[in-house]
């Protein structure tokens, strides 16, 4: 290894193996001491004792170097003064140290101050603190020195230093500093004329133009700069100097293209640019851009630079200037409107000199002016902003009169669909987004509709201006020239399949509401959509009819349905998950779909607009249901069911919130009330037959609504349903209980509807029945001829229901009902009330209560019979059997045979003879055991119970009929029923049921009961019955209960029969007190009790 120092140059060589390794520049400064520095030296008891009485020091700057190397032009393109790499910077205390953090460009040698291994310096010595406050100030100094020395020159700038770090560091601060002051305050930038300037007084010229004095005046260029200067400026009066990306880095002002192009267009470069410094201006750039596939040092393409003069003086790029030419084209456009080449440098470019000039700019696109090149180089380049108010006309009529030559390709009309067109406000408009004004005729005429909306109507003064005189036949080229250019005369499906932001979409009108549903998860909102499909103008559907109507009319005859469902894409969620970047398919997502279902946009039969989901579609039916007063839609739909129906899902059934809309509707439309009737009865019989199938949600939505629903009453008035009644048992209505209360108005069908039970609980209607009307009876007694008829007939009644294969459990009930359960009567009037109020007559009525059944005499009138079989029905729980009932109670018993063994029915025998005892007393005394019988055959006498009147006025009972009926209990039962037959007879007079009946006693057992509280044999029979020849008689009614009368004799025989209904308020202290005896004395078995 070794050094030597080049005289030539001054450089010191570093030689290994006698090869130069590197060259290095060396600068030693001496530095005068500061006395404040001294001073604290001298008070630093950890300085060196060396350092503490020094007047100068001394520091040493290497520089790194290499031979350039130059072009063929003796350019350097590469070697010279080099910045250190990072890794090299290492500072020098007179020998190496390991202190690598300070990243200076240059290697610095001073008397630092560091630990003893030299691999720290001491940050808290005065010393060091103010030798790096003097690094900034010496580099920038020797700065100055080599960038005067024509051999180093601008590489000095290589040698700036950046700033330090971390800033936290005390020396890091000091040199920071400093640096920042010498920036500002130090001269040390070279210009043209070789002065030494600061930082603010330079500008970096990347044009180059600064150079280029022979058309570029250098006064207005630093004008234009200063004024154009958002703050006040220092600029030399020579500011300007190449672009340095060493001066860059530490704020040196740059002069752009950006700029240059506005300053050639500025008032202030223009006033000082004369004819013959353009001609040089295109000398130079010629010189530039002429040669091909040569680097000519310009950033900046020659279309975008305004170097050629107009007949108005300004400068103007090329895409914009033509030459001058005696014909234009178009006669009716004035040649002052369009920028053509100064006359005299057009003369100067005609020159043979200049031949290759002209035709290098004639290959750069300027040529002679006419329409058509006008077109392309002019209007086409700048289509989306050509287009003002003021040319808007006359440049659209340059153009369909060259679309009338077909000069202008398909092409070129694709490219001028980005060309604005004046609409019918005088706003521009891109010709792509624009429809024709009505005056086009076009096959859709929008603007009736949408001119208050929509802004995008063309203007039809292009066709008035033209005054061509064939109008009708230029219509027609008009309406094909803006077609060509992208005008729309027809509704069509807009799909972006590109994304969109949630605001771009609503910009295209999108509504905010479906923009702002969350994202899948829930719990974002969603950023982007893709493939969003709409209909040209759908939004303005929204509550206008007219519009509507003729919108969906026209879209549903010209548009597939299919093309309008596209699946969604959203982006949603956090930017770096998939959420975000591939984003989420929806499912029934579609626009159109959400379109219909949530903005009232679809047109009604009562012409206004409604949600799809809320209109019926158009059905006959429903539309006698309805009438008026519910929506259904005014466009129709196809017969077969396409993908339409799916999109507009219609209502073809009525809801539960429907009926009682409609309902009130009707209430509301007082003055049409008689118009309504058969549609209020309609109404019913369809939720009638709905009713049975309500869900139970559907049923709890009907009770919420009931609450407030009125229906018609019979008297035409609107009632709470609450406050209504219907009565039940009649086929239409009763004015009488109209009068004494508030009755549904149903009709005969509704009426006998199987459902209406239903229906009338579910809406709270009270029913009324004939059981809840008051009876008001005319001389009634017990209808014992009918009875007896009943009891005749049971045999063969239980045949025939066996015979129809009825429910045995019925069959074995119809005795037990017609002899035990219930009591029949005979009236001469039958009346009934309700609240004191008269209702009707009837022929026919059940006491339900008592268990009475009510005829009017005679009860085998024609008149009863119209009810009674009906009602028989109903007592003996037997379903379709009133004909048959009726033959049963009309026809003779031979009939009724001859009837049976017609259609195969088994006739009863004497063993379906069934004779039962009564259950009880009751206020109508009756018999159930006949006491005889008689015969079947009407020709035979029927003997019977007689009463007879005695002077005493006391009953007497004649014994025939007890002695036979006696002995007709040993024969067979077995014999077929013929005319011999006898069936039993019932008294016309009180009787008393075997049960309720005693021998007289004289001892009664509870002494205070009082013996006329009970039934006692006539004494008279008894004493007949105490005969020796009546002693079977005697014992045979013993034999059926007729005992003498004791406590417990009652006990079993009245009171447990009777358990349910004995005790009264009268009888219960007394009753009681009576088996509390029988208690004590142990005579009631616990059975019993």
């Amino acid at each position: 290894i070794s050094i030597d120092r080049n005289l030539n140059n001054g450089l010191k060589n570093v030689h290994i193996n006698k090869e130069i390794d590197s060259q290095w520049i060396i600068k030693r400064f001496e530095l005068d001491i500061p006395d404040d520095i001294l001073e604290k030296l001298s008070k630093d008891t950890k300085a060196p004792e060396k350092l503490r009485f020094i007047k100068k020091a001394e520091m040493f700057f290497a520089a790194k170097y290499k031979t350039p190397i130059r072009n063929e032009n003796g350019e350097i393109i590469s070697g010279g003064i080099e910045k250190l790499r990072e890794q090299d910077s290492v500072l020098f205390s007179y020998l190496p140290t390991k202190i690598f953090e300070y990243k200076f460009p240059v290697l610095i040698n001073a008397n630092f101050l560091t630990n003893v291994n030299r691999e720290q310096i001491h940050t808290d010595s005065i010393w060091n603190q103010w030798l790096f406050d003097k690094i900034s100030s010496e580099i920038f100094q020797w700065i100055k020195e080599l960038v005067k020395n024509n051999k180093f020159c601008f590489q000095a700038y290589r040698l700036i230093p950046s700033k330090l770090n971390p800033e936290n560091n005390i020396l890091t601060k000091r040199f920071n500093d400093s640096f920042e002051n010498n920036i500002k305050h130090c001269k040390f930038i070279r210009n043209r004329k070789n002065q030494l300037l600061r930082v603010n007084e330079v500008i970096m010229d990347l044009t180059s133009l600064s150079k280029q004095s022979s058309f570029i005046n250098i006064t207005s260029m630093r004008e234009y700069i200063i004024n154009n200067e958002e703050s006040s400026s220092e600029y030399a009066n020579d500011p300007f100097i190449d672009y340095d990306s060493n001066l860059n880095q530490i704020g040196v002002k740059k002069f752009t293209w950006e700029q240059c192009i506005n300053m050639f267009k500025s008032d202030i470069f223009l006033k000082t640019h004369s004819i013959e410094e353009n001609k040089r201006m295109i000398e130079y750039f010629y010189r530039k851009y002429s040669k091909i596939d040569t680097d000519n040092g310009m950033n900046i393409d020659i279309q975008q630079i305004p170097f050629l003069m107009d007949q108005n003086n300004h400068l103007q790029p090329i895409k914009g200037i033509y030459f001058p030419a005696d014909t234009i084209g178009d006669k009716e456009t004035n040649d002052y409107e369009y920028l053509f080449v100064n006359k005299t440098i057009f003369v100067w470019l005609n020159e043979k000199s200049q031949k290759e000039i002209k035709q290098w700019l004639k290959g750069l696109g300027v040529d002679e002016r006419t329409d058509l090149t006008y077109l392309r180089k002019t209007i086409i380049p700048n289509v989306a902003s050509y287009i003002t108010r003021e040319n808007a006309i006359k440049t659209i009529r340059m153009l369909f009169i060259l679309f009338q030559k077909n000069a202008i390709t398909k092409k070129e009309l694709d490219q001028l669909k980005k060309l604005k067109l004046l609409t019918i406000r005088g706003t521009l408009v891109l010709a792509e987004q624009c429809f024709f004004c009505d005056q086009y005729k076009p096959r859709l005429q929008f603007e009736e509709y949408l001119k208050t909306k929509e802004d995008r109507f063309v203007s039809f003064d292009y066709v008035t201006s033209h005054n061509s005189g064939k109008e009708n036949e230029d219509l027609i080229e008009w309406r094909r020239f803006f077609i060509g250019l992208g005008v729309q005369e027809d509704l069509h499906v807009v799909v972006f399949n590109q994304k969109l932001t949630s605001y771009e979409a609503a910009g295209y009108g999108f509504c905010d509401e479906y923009l702002s549903t969350t994202s899948p998860d829930r719990k974002h909102k969603i950023d982007a959509y893709s493939g969003l499909t709409t209909i040209t103008f759908m939004q303005h559907t929204e509550n206008n009819y007219d519009f509507a109507k003729f919108f969906w009319s026209d879209v549903m005859k010209n548009i597939q349905p299919e093309t309008l469902t596209k699946k969604i894409k959203v982006y949603w969620g956090h930017p770096d998950k998939r959420g975000a970047t591939e984003g989420t398919l929806l499912e029934d997502a579609d626009y159109i779909y959400w379109f219909v279902e949530n903005i009232k946009c679809i047109p009604t039969t009562v012409n206004t607009c409604e949600l799809s989901n809320n209109i019926f579609i158009d059905n006959k039916e429903l539309k006698e249901l309805c009438g008026k007063y519910m929506d259904f839609s005014s466009i129709l739909l196809p017969q077969e069911k396409t993908s339409w129906h799916e999109i507009f899902n219609f209502k073809t059934k009525l809801s539960i919130n429907d009926y009682f809309d409609l309902l009130q509707k009707i209430r509301d439309d007082e003055k049409n009330l008689k118009d309504n009737y058969d549609r209020i009865q309609m109404i019913y019989f369809h939720i009638l037959k709905e009713i049975y199938y309500w869900s139970s949600d559907e049923q709890q939505a009907a009770k919420a609504r009931v609450k407030s629903l009125y229906l018609l009453t019979e008297n035409d008035q609107w009632k709470l349903v609450s406050d209504l009644y219907l009565y039940m048992e009649g086929n239409g209505a009763n004015n009488n209980l109209n009068d004494a209360i508030s009755c549904l108005k149903l009709d005969y069908r509704n009426r006998h509807h199987i459902h209406l039970t239903q229906f009338l609980e579910l809406f709270n209607i009270k029913q009324i029945r004939m059981n809840d009307l008051k009876l008001a009876d005319k001389k009634s007694s017990p209808a014992e001829d009918f009875r007896r008829k009943l009891i005749e007939i049971s045999p063969f009644l239980k045949k025939w229901l066996k015979h129809l294969s009825v429910s045995s459990d019925i069959i074995s009930l119809v005795d037990r009902k017609i002899q035990q359960e219930n009591d029949f009567m005979e009236s001469d009037s039958l009346e009934l009330f309700y609240n004191q109020n008269f209702v009707q007559k009837t022929n026919v009525y059940f006491d339900n209560r008592n268990k009475q059944l009510y005829v009017t005499r005679p009860w085998d009138s024609e008149t009863t019979f119209i009810n009674l079989p009906n009602k028989l029905c109903q007592l003996l729980n037997i379903h379709g059997f009133e004909d048959k009932f009726r033959f049963l109670l009309k026809g003779t018993i031979e009939e009724i045979k001859q009837h049976f063994t017609n259609n195969s029915i088994e006739i009863p025998t004497n063993k379906d003879i069934i004779i039962l005892e009564p259950l009880s007393s009751s206020n109508v005394l009756k018999q159930s055991k006949t006491c005889a019988t008689s015969s079947l055959n009407s020709n035979k006498s029927t003997p019977c119970i007689t009463n007879k009147e005695t002077n005493t006025n006391k009953s007497e009972i004649t014994t025939e009929i007890l002695t036979t009926y006696s002995k007709t209990q040993n024969n067979n039962n077995s014999t077929p029923m013929s005319s011999q037959q006898q069936y039993p007879v019932f008294l016309q007079q009180p009787q008393f049921s075997f049960y309720g009946i005693y021998f007289p006693a004289d001892t009664i057992g509870d002494k205070e009961t009082n013996n006329a509280e009970y039934l006692f044999v006539n004494k008279a029979i008894f004493v007949w019955l105490n005969e020796k020849s009546q002693k079977e008689i005697k014992q045979w009614l013993k034999g059926l209960g007729v005992d003498e009368r004791t406590d417990l004799t009652y006990l079993r025989k009245t009171i447990i029969h009777n358990v349910a209904s004995y005790i009264t308020r009268e009888n219960a202290i007394k009753t009681i007190r009576m088996l509390f005896i029988l208690f004590q004395k142990n005579a009631i078995t616990k059975k019993r009790t």
